[in-house]
């Protein structure tokens, strides 16, 4: 199974997940083996079956045990970032936190408005080390939500 890059972190010292392929097709398995092969990390399980199983789904999401991870440090390095959508300056990561279903980016807007953005591709086009600044897709929905007035 091949980890994509922004995930790399998540798969350093975890040893089990879990990997869902549909509602009721959920296995708990033992990673055996990690490989790097064209700066694409895969990754091979101890369990028989689960390539097989794999091969019979479109989509197969992996979940880490809330236990496993780090609590609020895994994007400690996205604070400050610059978030830009469209070509337009959207603010300054100030915050994130995990809904129990991915981290969603805490984003404050130069009218200091706060606008909530889940850390997933959907969303995230690029992240830029350097020079610190986060690329959006497909975030205009969210933003009008944003600067919606509440009553």
């Amino acid at each position: 199974m091949l980890v994509k890059p922004r995930f790399r972190a998540f798969f350093e010292d975890v040893t089990s997940v879990f990997l869902i392929f549909n509602s009721h097709r959920v296995f708990y398995v033992t990673i055996c083996e990690r490989k790097v092969k064209d700066q694409k990390i895969l990754v091979r399980f101890a369990e028989d079956g689960i390539e097989a199983e794999r091969r019979l789904h479109k989509e197969t999401i992996v979940a880490i045990d809330p236990v496993d991870m780090e609590e609020d440090e895994t994007l400690d390095y996205l604070l400050g970032y610059k978030v830009i959508f469209a070509e337009q300056d959207l603010g300054e990561v100030r915050d994130y936190f995990h809904n129990n279903a991915q981290y969603v980016l805490e984003i404050e807007m130069p009218d200091g408005s706060e606008l909530l953005v889940p850390f997933v591709d959907h969303y995230v086009q690029a992240v830029l080390e350097d020079p610190g600044v986060i690329a959006l897709e497909n975030v205009q929905d969210l933003i009008d939500l944003a600067l919606t007035p509440t009553k």
